[in-house]
């Protein structure tokens, strides 16, 4: 079994009862977890939809709330019950807010280099990159914010790739899904909230504030990935995948 790091609509892997549900970034791809769906796939199931492509063919806003209550059908529709989650980038916040919110009942929570919480700093680096988009294009801001996702050592026909499908997203959306991020205040009572275990996965090269998550969830446990880019889940698939083994361990056989 295969499975390209191009984007797909929905990527339905494995059988049985154990299901671990991912949920790509801010403007990304399914394929992005391709390492993952081929090392797991022989071991529960691997369910990931385009929730950004379904947003945009559905004519829907940026609200999270929206696109959680699409995910929230689509997982139901499969027949998929108690799933881990395992959020990328703006993912991450999505499976988040699926946990806190308690609208599905979920087994774990893994998180993949998402800049939770939301602190002020990081609020003002998402509305500037929105506010450059808003009065900008693609072709135009992209270059001054790539840096924020790739270490040098990742530059190449991959980075390539994943550069070409953040820029095919139309503009609007990728303003609104940043603008939504914002509106948030910082998470602080909601991540208290999540009662199931927790892991966090933090790229060396990125923003995500370890103190300030452990002050929030003392009980999740995390690590960083030395000398890694924003995306984990493809440069750093084989690390990201033993992870997923051991966290799977941990749930599944609790």
């Amino acid at each position: 079994m295969t499975c390209s790091l191009e984007t797909t609509s929905l990527i339905d892997f494995g059988e049985g009862s154990d299901a671990v549900v991912f949920l790509h970034g801010w403007c990304c791809r399914t394929g992005d977890f391709a390492s993952q769906v081929q090392s797991l796939s022989d071991r529960c199931r691997i369910f990931i939809l385009d929730w950004q492509q379904r947003l945009i063919a559905r004519g829907g806003d940026c609200s999270f709330s929206d696109i959680c209550q699409d995910i929230i059908n689509a997982i139901s529709e499969a027949g998929i019950e108690r799933p881990i989650l395992c959020g990328h980038s703006l993912g991450g916040f999505l499976a988040a807010q699926l946990a806190f919110d308690h609208r599905i009942p979920i087994r774990g929570l893994l998180i993949l280099d998402s800049a939770l919480p939301v602190t002020e700093k990081i609020r003002l680096l998402m509305k500037d990159v929105a506010c450059r988009l808003e009065t900008g294009s693609w072709e135009e801001e992209y270059p001054g914010i790539e840096s924020l996702f790739f270490t040098e050592s990742e530059r190449g026909e991959i980075e390539q790739s994943i550069t070409r499908g953040m820029m095919s997203q139309p503009l609007p959306v990728a303003v609104g899904l940043l603008d939504e991020i914002c509106s948030y205040d910082e998470w602080k009572s909601e991540l208290a909230d999540i009662n199931v275990p927790i892991h966090l996965v933090a790229s060396e090269h990125g923003v995500v504030d370890l103190e300030a998550f452990h002050a929030l969830i003392p009980y999740a446990t995390s690590e960083r990935i030395k000398g890694s880019g924003h995306f984990v889940s493809v440069f750093e698939g084989e690390k990201v995948n033993r992870i997923l083994h051991d966290f799977l361990d941990r749930v599944f056989d609790s």
